[in-house]
Protein backbone atom coordinates (compact mmCIF):
# COMPACT_ATOMS: atom_id res chain seq x y z
CA UNK A 1 0.00 0.00 0.00
CA UNK A 2 1.75 3.25 -0.87
CA UNK A 3 2.21 5.68 2.35
CA UNK A 4 -0.23 8.08 3.04
CA UNK A 5 1.45 11.01 4.10
CA UNK A 6 1.62 10.45 7.91
CA UNK A 7 4.31 12.87 8.74
CA UNK A 8 6.26 12.34 12.29
CA UNK A 9 12.68 16.03 15.83
CA UNK A 10 15.11 17.50 19.85
CA UNK A 11 16.37 19.55 20.80
CA UNK A 12 16.03 18.45 22.92
CA UNK A 13 15.80 19.09 18.22
CA UNK A 14 15.53 18.76 21.64
CA UNK A 15 15.57 17.78 17.91
CA UNK A 16 14.39 14.26 18.25
CA UNK A 17 14.18 12.58 21.60
CA UNK A 18 11.31 13.16 24.02
CA UNK A 19 12.45 13.04 27.57
CA UNK A 20 14.39 14.63 29.82
CA UNK A 21 18.20 14.92 28.51
CA UNK A 22 20.89 14.60 31.46
CA UNK A 23 21.99 17.63 33.51
CA UNK A 24 25.47 16.47 33.73
CA UNK A 25 27.74 18.01 31.40
CA UNK A 26 30.30 16.00 28.47
CA UNK A 27 33.55 15.98 29.77
CA UNK A 28 35.16 15.84 26.75
CA UNK A 29 36.09 18.16 24.82
CA UNK A 30 18.86 21.81 -9.75
CA UNK A 31 18.91 25.06 -12.71
CA UNK A 32 16.61 27.94 -12.14
CA UNK A 33 13.36 27.93 -14.21
CA UNK A 34 13.07 30.59 -17.04
CA UNK A 35 12.01 34.42 -16.27
CA UNK A 36 11.91 33.67 -11.92
CA UNK A 37 11.83 36.85 -10.52
CA UNK A 38 14.39 37.82 -8.42
CA UNK A 39 13.98 39.26 -4.91
CA UNK A 40 15.18 42.72 -4.09
CA UNK A 41 18.02 41.59 -1.51
CA UNK A 42 21.18 44.01 -0.70
CA UNK A 43 24.05 43.46 -2.64
CA UNK A 44 26.29 41.19 -0.19
CA UNK A 45 24.07 39.87 2.01
CA UNK A 46 22.89 35.90 2.42
CA UNK A 47 21.02 35.60 -0.12
CA UNK A 48 19.05 32.28 -1.65
CA UNK A 49 18.83 30.80 -5.20
CA UNK A 50 16.09 30.68 -6.95
CA UNK A 51 16.85 27.86 -8.13
CA UNK A 52 15.69 26.26 -4.70
CA UNK A 53 11.72 27.07 -4.99
CA UNK A 54 11.72 24.14 -7.87
CA UNK A 55 14.05 21.67 -7.28
CA UNK A 56 13.39 18.78 -4.70
CA UNK A 57 17.23 17.53 -4.07
CA UNK A 58 18.22 17.92 -0.92
CA UNK A 59 22.08 19.81 -0.49
CA UNK A 60 24.39 17.01 0.32
CA UNK A 61 26.95 19.09 2.42
CA UNK A 62 27.60 22.67 3.39
CA UNK A 63 28.75 24.94 0.36
CA UNK A 64 31.88 27.23 -0.04
CA UNK A 65 33.87 27.95 2.68
CA UNK A 66 31.53 26.89 5.57
CA UNK A 67 31.04 30.81 6.06
CA UNK A 68 27.92 31.17 8.43
CA UNK A 69 25.49 32.17 5.40
CA UNK A 70 26.93 28.70 4.02
CA UNK A 71 25.20 26.84 7.00
CA UNK A 72 22.02 28.85 7.14
CA UNK A 73 21.77 28.68 3.09
CA UNK A 74 22.26 24.92 3.60
CA UNK A 75 19.18 24.61 5.48
CA UNK A 76 17.02 26.76 4.02
CA UNK A 77 17.99 24.74 0.79
CA UNK A 78 17.19 21.69 2.56
CA UNK A 79 14.05 23.27 4.07
CA UNK A 80 12.34 24.31 0.11
CA UNK A 81 13.59 20.70 -1.28
CA UNK A 82 11.69 18.96 1.89
CA UNK A 83 8.45 21.15 0.72
CA UNK A 84 8.30 20.47 -3.35
CA UNK A 85 5.66 18.03 -4.38
CA UNK A 86 6.56 13.80 -4.19
CA UNK A 87 7.79 12.43 -6.70
CA UNK A 88 4.97 10.33 -8.50
CA UNK A 89 2.26 11.99 -6.47
CA UNK A 90 2.19 16.00 -6.43
CA UNK A 91 -0.51 15.76 -3.31
CA UNK A 92 1.90 15.17 -0.86
CA UNK A 93 4.86 17.42 -0.04
CA UNK A 94 8.55 15.29 -0.14
CA UNK A 95 8.66 14.57 3.58
CA UNK A 96 5.52 13.43 4.03
CA UNK A 97 6.32 10.56 2.51
CA UNK A 98 9.15 10.04 5.42
CA UNK A 99 8.92 7.01 7.68
CA UNK A 100 7.30 8.26 10.84
CA UNK A 101 9.38 6.88 13.97
CA UNK A 102 5.97 4.40 15.05
CA UNK A 103 6.55 2.97 11.76
CA UNK A 104 10.23 2.04 12.96
CA UNK A 105 9.88 1.55 16.28
CA UNK A 106 7.43 -1.39 16.92
CA UNK A 107 6.40 -3.78 19.60
CA UNK A 108 6.94 -7.07 17.62
CA UNK A 109 7.13 -7.72 14.10
CA UNK A 110 8.99 -5.93 11.75
CA UNK A 111 9.25 -2.31 11.15
CA UNK A 112 7.04 -0.89 8.18
CA UNK A 113 8.65 -1.72 4.83
CA UNK A 114 9.95 1.84 3.37
CA UNK A 115 6.74 3.18 0.90
CA UNK A 116 3.93 1.35 2.88
CA UNK A 117 1.75 3.00 5.42
CA UNK A 118 2.43 2.17 9.39
CA UNK A 119 -0.39 0.85 11.57
CA UNK A 120 -1.21 3.16 14.60
CA UNK A 121 -3.69 2.60 17.60
CA UNK A 122 -6.51 4.57 15.50
CA UNK A 123 -8.99 2.23 13.17
CA UNK A 124 -8.48 2.07 9.63
CA UNK A 125 -12.12 3.69 9.37
CA UNK A 126 -11.27 6.78 11.63
CA UNK A 127 -8.21 7.50 9.88
CA UNK A 128 -9.62 7.50 6.09
CA UNK A 129 -13.07 9.17 7.30
CA UNK A 130 -12.86 12.51 5.50
CA UNK A 131 -11.91 15.92 7.71
CA UNK A 132 -12.87 18.95 5.39
CA UNK A 133 -13.46 16.26 2.57
CA UNK A 134 -9.99 15.29 2.79
CA UNK A 135 -8.07 12.11 3.58
CA UNK A 136 -5.79 12.66 7.33
CA UNK A 137 -2.68 12.86 6.37
CA UNK A 138 -1.00 13.16 9.94
CA UNK A 139 -1.20 10.96 13.14
CA UNK A 140 0.01 12.05 16.49
CA UNK A 141 0.19 10.85 19.97
CA UNK A 142 2.65 12.90 21.02
CA UNK A 143 2.14 15.85 23.36
CA UNK A 144 5.00 16.43 25.77
CA UNK A 145 8.24 18.41 24.39
CA UNK A 146 11.50 17.13 24.80
CA UNK A 147 13.94 17.86 28.23
CA UNK A 148 10.36 19.59 29.69
CA UNK A 149 8.47 16.32 29.58
CA UNK A 150 5.12 18.61 29.32
CA UNK A 151 2.61 19.78 27.03
CA UNK A 152 2.31 22.92 25.20
CA UNK A 153 -1.21 24.35 25.76
CA UNK A 154 -2.32 26.98 23.12
CA UNK A 155 -4.46 29.71 23.49
CA UNK A 156 -7.70 27.90 22.44
CA UNK A 157 -6.39 25.13 25.51
CA UNK A 158 -5.49 22.58 22.54
CA UNK A 159 -2.71 20.71 22.68
CA UNK A 160 0.43 21.08 20.14
CA UNK A 161 1.00 17.63 18.60
CA UNK A 162 4.42 16.56 17.25
CA UNK A 163 5.71 14.05 15.15
CA UNK A 164 8.54 12.49 14.21
CA UNK A 165 10.13 10.60 10.82
CA UNK A 166 13.65 10.03 9.21
CA UNK A 167 14.79 9.71 5.70
CA UNK A 168 15.48 6.29 3.41
CA UNK A 169 19.04 6.87 3.89
CA UNK A 170 18.26 7.14 8.17
CA UNK A 171 15.31 4.19 7.70
CA UNK A 172 17.92 1.95 6.27
CA UNK A 173 20.61 2.24 8.74
CA UNK A 174 18.01 1.84 11.50
CA UNK A 175 16.44 -1.46 9.94
CA UNK A 176 19.74 -3.21 8.77
CA UNK A 177 21.14 -2.91 12.40
CA UNK A 178 18.02 -3.75 13.71
CA UNK A 179 18.32 -1.08 16.43
CA UNK A 180 14.58 -1.12 16.99
CA UNK A 181 15.69 -3.92 19.60
CA UNK A 182 16.61 -3.53 22.62
CA UNK A 183 19.46 -5.78 22.97
CA UNK A 184 20.95 -4.37 19.78
CA UNK A 185 20.29 -1.11 20.65
CA UNK A 186 22.07 -1.45 23.87
CA UNK A 187 22.65 1.90 25.50
CA UNK A 188 21.31 4.32 23.07
CA UNK A 189 18.02 3.35 25.20
CA UNK A 190 18.53 4.95 28.68
CA UNK A 191 18.71 2.32 31.48
CA UNK A 192 18.56 -0.52 28.80
CA UNK A 193 20.74 -3.53 29.16
CA UNK A 194 22.68 -4.99 25.39
CA UNK A 195 25.33 -4.81 23.66
CA UNK A 196 27.72 -2.60 24.85
CA UNK A 197 28.31 -0.48 21.83
CA UNK A 198 30.07 2.21 23.22
CA UNK A 199 33.27 -0.38 23.61
CA UNK A 200 32.05 -3.02 20.78
CA UNK A 201 31.20 -0.37 18.21
CA UNK A 202 32.33 2.74 19.01
CA UNK A 203 31.99 3.90 15.24
CA UNK A 204 28.67 3.10 14.55
CA UNK A 205 26.89 6.25 12.65
CA UNK A 206 24.25 7.55 11.07
CA UNK A 207 24.82 7.26 7.22
CA UNK A 208 26.69 10.57 5.92
CA UNK A 209 23.02 11.35 3.75
CA UNK A 210 20.56 11.00 6.77
CA UNK A 211 18.13 13.34 7.89
CA UNK A 212 15.23 13.26 10.98
CA UNK A 213 12.72 15.26 11.08
CA UNK A 214 10.85 16.58 14.26
CA UNK A 215 7.36 18.85 13.31
CA UNK A 216 5.24 20.45 15.55
CA UNK A 217 1.01 20.85 15.06
CA UNK A 218 -1.63 23.18 16.54
CA UNK A 219 -5.17 22.03 16.47
CA UNK A 220 -6.94 24.64 13.82
CA UNK A 221 -10.23 26.09 13.86
CA UNK A 222 -12.10 27.28 9.96
CA UNK A 223 -10.59 30.43 10.91
CA UNK A 224 -7.33 29.40 10.78
CA UNK A 225 -7.22 27.19 8.29
CA UNK A 226 -9.34 29.81 5.91
CA UNK A 227 -6.30 32.63 7.08
CA UNK A 228 -4.09 31.09 4.95
CA UNK A 229 -1.69 31.60 7.05
CA UNK A 230 -0.10 28.05 7.55
CA UNK A 231 0.62 25.12 5.97
CA UNK A 232 -2.28 22.58 7.01
CA UNK A 233 -3.51 19.28 6.83
CA UNK A 234 -6.48 16.66 7.62
CA UNK A 235 -5.02 14.93 10.96
CA UNK A 236 -5.70 12.19 13.27
CA UNK A 237 -4.72 13.23 16.75
CA UNK A 238 -5.00 11.04 19.93
CA UNK A 239 -4.66 11.63 23.50
CA UNK A 240 -3.15 9.25 26.14
CA UNK A 241 -5.09 6.19 24.20
CA UNK A 242 -8.08 8.04 23.81
CA UNK A 243 -10.45 8.61 21.50
CA UNK A 244 -9.46 9.52 17.85
CA UNK A 245 -10.25 12.88 16.98
CA UNK A 246 -10.42 14.43 13.22
CA UNK A 247 -9.26 17.60 13.17
CA UNK A 248 -7.46 20.43 10.58
CA UNK A 249 -3.60 20.35 11.59
CA UNK A 250 -1.36 23.64 10.48
CA UNK A 251 2.42 23.50 11.16
CA UNK A 252 3.83 25.77 13.50
CA UNK A 253 7.40 24.40 13.85
CA UNK A 254 10.03 21.63 12.42
CA UNK A 255 13.89 20.70 13.36
CA UNK A 256 15.62 19.19 10.33
CA UNK A 257 18.94 17.15 11.57
CA UNK A 258 21.57 16.49 8.51
CA UNK A 259 24.68 14.68 9.01
CA UNK A 260 27.08 15.36 6.16
CA UNK A 261 30.13 13.86 5.63
CA UNK A 262 31.86 17.11 6.53
CA UNK A 263 29.49 17.39 9.49
CA UNK A 264 29.46 13.57 11.65
CA UNK A 265 28.14 15.89 14.55
CA UNK A 266 25.52 16.80 12.48
CA UNK A 267 23.47 20.10 11.38
CA UNK A 268 20.86 21.10 13.95
CA UNK A 269 18.67 23.36 12.86
CA UNK A 270 15.26 24.91 13.38
CA UNK A 271 12.23 26.25 11.59
CA UNK A 272 9.15 28.38 13.27
CA UNK A 273 5.81 30.12 11.85
CA UNK A 274 6.41 33.36 12.16
CA UNK A 275 3.56 34.43 14.42
CA UNK A 276 4.48 32.02 17.32
CA UNK A 277 5.41 34.27 19.50
CA UNK A 278 7.17 37.62 20.07
CA UNK A 279 10.55 38.44 21.22
CA UNK A 280 10.40 38.36 25.62
CA UNK A 281 12.04 41.43 24.97
CA UNK A 282 9.77 43.32 22.86
CA UNK A 283 5.99 41.92 24.04
CA UNK A 284 4.34 44.82 22.64
CA UNK A 285 5.27 43.72 19.35
CA UNK A 286 2.52 42.81 16.81
CA UNK A 287 2.30 39.43 14.67
CA UNK A 288 4.41 39.95 11.84
CA UNK A 289 1.37 37.80 9.80
CA UNK A 290 -1.25 40.25 11.42
CA UNK A 291 -3.54 38.21 13.37
CA UNK A 292 -2.97 37.06 16.74
CA UNK A 293 0.12 35.28 17.87
CA UNK A 294 -0.05 31.50 18.19
CA UNK A 295 1.17 30.95 21.64
CA UNK A 296 1.05 34.83 23.26
CA UNK A 297 -1.66 36.58 24.58
CA UNK A 298 -0.87 40.38 25.05
CA UNK A 299 -4.25 40.74 26.81
CA UNK A 300 -3.00 38.74 30.08
CA UNK A 301 -1.59 41.16 32.80
CA UNK A 302 -1.01 38.12 34.96
CA UNK A 303 0.29 35.08 32.65
CA UNK A 304 3.73 33.66 33.68
CA UNK A 305 5.94 33.60 30.45
CA UNK A 306 7.48 30.50 29.36
CA UNK A 307 5.97 28.59 32.64
CA UNK A 308 4.41 25.14 32.24
CA UNK A 309 0.50 25.57 34.20
CA UNK A 310 -1.29 22.31 33.67
CA UNK A 311 -4.48 22.91 32.01
CA UNK A 312 -3.83 26.12 31.50
CA UNK A 313 -2.94 28.39 27.67
CA UNK A 314 0.83 28.63 27.76
CA UNK A 315 2.14 32.31 27.57
CA UNK A 316 5.29 32.47 25.18
CA UNK A 317 7.95 34.87 24.34
CA UNK A 318 11.49 34.04 22.82
CA UNK A 319 14.57 34.28 24.91
CA UNK A 320 17.05 34.55 22.24
CA UNK A 321 16.36 35.42 19.16
CA UNK A 322 18.51 33.65 16.35
CA UNK A 323 19.88 31.86 19.54
CA UNK A 324 22.12 34.45 20.05
CA UNK A 325 23.04 33.35 24.13
CA UNK A 326 24.93 37.23 24.39
CA UNK A 327 21.38 38.61 23.78
CA UNK A 328 17.89 38.47 25.21
CA UNK A 329 16.55 36.87 28.32
CA UNK A 330 18.73 35.22 30.37
CA UNK A 331 18.54 32.89 33.62
CA UNK A 332 17.97 34.79 36.85
CA UNK A 333 19.44 37.53 35.20
CA UNK A 334 22.83 36.39 34.39
CA UNK A 335 22.95 38.42 31.53
CA UNK A 336 26.53 39.46 30.27
CA UNK A 337 26.64 42.56 32.50
CA UNK A 338 26.14 40.62 35.30
CA UNK A 339 28.55 37.81 34.35
CA UNK A 340 30.84 39.47 31.54
CA UNK A 341 33.17 36.32 31.63
CA UNK A 342 30.97 33.51 30.70
CA UNK A 343 31.52 31.85 27.66
CA UNK A 344 28.30 33.25 25.68
CA UNK A 345 29.81 36.35 26.88
CA UNK A 346 33.31 36.60 25.16
CA UNK A 347 34.29 38.98 22.80
CA UNK A 348 34.86 35.93 20.21
CA UNK A 349 31.98 34.12 21.06
CA UNK A 350 29.70 36.97 20.74
CA UNK A 351 31.05 38.53 17.56
CA UNK A 352 30.37 34.25 16.14
CA UNK A 353 27.10 34.80 17.32
CA UNK A 354 26.43 38.22 15.69
CA UNK A 355 27.58 36.95 12.61
CA UNK A 356 25.42 34.05 12.65
CA UNK A 357 22.47 36.03 13.74
CA UNK A 358 23.37 38.17 10.70
CA UNK A 359 23.12 35.49 8.20
CA UNK A 360 20.44 34.47 9.59
CA UNK A 361 18.18 37.34 9.12
CA UNK A 362 19.56 37.59 5.94
CA UNK A 363 18.64 34.70 4.15
CA UNK A 364 15.52 34.60 6.18
CA UNK A 365 14.70 37.96 4.18
CA UNK A 366 16.01 36.45 1.01
CA UNK A 367 13.84 33.20 1.17
CA UNK A 368 10.41 35.43 1.88
CA UNK A 369 11.00 38.22 -0.93
CA UNK A 370 11.82 35.31 -2.80
CA UNK A 371 8.42 33.46 -2.69
CA UNK A 372 6.46 36.30 -2.55
CA UNK A 373 7.75 37.33 -6.06
CA UNK A 374 6.90 33.99 -7.13
CA UNK A 375 3.83 32.35 -5.95
CA UNK A 376 3.07 30.31 -9.14
CA UNK A 377 6.52 28.10 -8.32
CA UNK A 378 5.75 27.56 -4.73
CA UNK A 379 3.39 27.36 -2.04
CA UNK A 380 3.18 31.30 -0.81
CA UNK A 381 2.58 29.94 2.48
CA UNK A 382 6.48 28.68 3.43
CA UNK A 383 6.96 32.47 3.41
CA UNK A 384 5.52 32.84 6.58
CA UNK A 385 7.81 30.28 7.67
CA UNK A 386 11.81 31.29 8.67
CA UNK A 387 14.72 29.54 10.26
CA UNK A 388 15.54 30.55 14.07
CA UNK A 389 18.36 28.54 15.00
CA UNK A 390 21.13 26.42 13.64
CA UNK A 391 24.02 24.81 15.24
CA UNK A 392 27.41 22.80 14.25
CA UNK A 393 30.47 21.78 15.79
CA UNK A 394 33.93 23.32 13.80
CA UNK A 395 35.41 21.14 11.56
CA UNK A 396 32.39 18.23 12.74
CA UNK A 397 34.43 18.07 16.21
CA UNK A 398 32.88 14.60 18.50
CA UNK A 399 32.01 15.02 20.98
CA UNK A 400 29.88 18.38 20.54
CA UNK A 401 31.56 19.95 23.82
CA UNK A 402 30.67 23.43 23.75
CA UNK A 403 33.81 25.49 22.87
CA UNK A 404 33.72 23.52 19.85
CA UNK A 405 30.15 24.80 18.46
CA UNK A 406 29.02 27.16 16.33
CA UNK A 407 26.11 29.19 15.17
CA UNK A 408 22.89 29.54 17.67
CA UNK A 409 23.99 28.38 20.72
CA UNK A 410 20.98 29.09 22.64
CA UNK A 411 18.67 28.06 19.76
CA UNK A 412 15.23 26.62 20.60
CA UNK A 413 11.75 26.56 19.13
CA UNK A 414 9.16 28.42 21.07
CA UNK A 415 6.56 25.69 20.06
CA UNK A 416 9.03 22.49 21.21
CA UNK A 417 11.43 23.72 23.73
CA UNK A 418 9.21 26.65 25.03
CA UNK A 419 10.06 25.79 28.65
CA UNK A 420 14.03 25.08 28.25
CA UNK A 421 15.14 28.03 25.82
CA UNK A 422 17.98 28.36 28.69
CA UNK A 423 17.78 24.72 29.84
CA UNK A 424 16.78 22.70 32.04
CA UNK A 425 17.64 22.31 35.88
CA UNK A 426 21.31 22.88 36.59
CA UNK A 427 21.97 24.08 32.99
CA UNK A 428 22.62 27.38 32.32
CA UNK A 429 22.55 29.72 29.18
CA UNK A 430 24.10 28.57 26.60
CA UNK A 431 21.79 25.52 25.61
CA UNK A 432 20.49 24.15 22.47
CA UNK A 433 20.48 20.61 20.54
CA UNK A 434 23.75 19.68 21.12
CA UNK A 435 23.78 20.36 24.97
CA UNK A 436 21.19 17.17 25.51
CA UNK A 437 22.41 15.33 21.95
CA UNK A 438 26.15 15.19 23.35
CA UNK A 439 27.01 11.25 23.01
CA UNK A 440 27.05 11.10 26.53
CA UNK A 441 26.12 7.33 27.62
CA UNK A 442 24.86 6.91 31.50
CA UNK A 443 27.69 7.82 33.27
CA UNK A 444 30.17 11.03 32.89
CA UNK A 445 32.77 8.37 31.79
CA UNK A 446 31.17 6.58 28.73
CA UNK A 447 30.50 8.22 25.42
CA UNK A 448 28.00 6.54 23.17
CA UNK A 449 29.04 5.95 19.42
CA UNK A 450 28.00 8.80 17.11
CA UNK A 451 24.97 7.18 16.08
CA UNK A 452 23.89 8.33 19.80
CA UNK A 453 23.56 12.06 18.84
CA UNK A 454 19.92 11.00 17.42
CA UNK A 455 17.59 10.28 20.40
CA UNK A 456 15.21 7.91 18.19
CA UNK A 457 16.22 4.98 20.32
CA UNK A 458 13.75 6.14 23.31
CA UNK A 459 11.24 4.97 21.42
CA UNK A 460 12.46 1.42 21.38
CA UNK A 461 9.85 -1.12 22.59
CA UNK A 462 10.73 -4.21 20.81
CA UNK A 463 13.10 -7.06 23.10
CA UNK A 464 15.72 -8.97 22.60
CA UNK A 465 17.34 -8.86 19.22
CA UNK A 466 21.32 -9.69 18.40
CA UNK A 467 21.60 -12.60 20.84
CA UNK A 468 24.94 -13.82 19.77
CA UNK A 469 26.64 -10.24 20.83
CA UNK A 470 26.63 -8.82 17.71
CA UNK A 471 25.06 -6.46 15.44
CA UNK A 472 23.69 -8.51 12.28
CA UNK A 473 25.87 -8.51 9.07
CA UNK A 474 23.88 -6.26 7.95
CA UNK A 475 25.09 -3.38 9.43
CA UNK A 476 28.44 -3.80 8.63
CA UNK A 477 28.44 -1.00 5.73
CA UNK A 478 27.84 1.40 8.84
CA UNK A 479 30.89 0.86 10.84
CA UNK A 480 33.73 2.78 9.73
CA UNK A 481 36.25 -0.44 9.94
CA UNK A 482 34.13 -1.84 7.10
Amino acid sequence: MPLKPFIPLSMAFGALGLVACSTKPVVDVEKAAPRMALAAVPSGACQADPAWLTNATLPSEVPGNESMCDFQQFMWQSMLALVQPASGNPNQLQFETWMPSYGIFIKDGTPTPWGQEPPTSCSTAAKRTAVSGKTPRLYSDITKQAGADQPLIDLKGEFVYYSMSVNQSAYDMLTSCQLYKAHCAGPLLPGNKGIDLSSKYPDLALPDTAVELKTSWMVLDEAGVSSGLYYVVPGVIQYKGGPCRQVNLGLTGMHIVSKTPKFPALIWATFEHRNNAPDCSNTSAPPPLGGAWNFYNPSCTQCVTNTYQAGKPAQVCRMHPEGDSAVGTFPAGDDCEANPNQFACQDKTKQMLAQSSAAMQSINASVQALIQANPTRINKVWANYELVGNVWTVNGTLPPYLQAQQGSLSAANTSMETFVQNGVAAVSNPYNCLSCHNMQGSTNLQNLPPVGLSHLFHNVQMPGGCENGALPTTCNPYLSSH
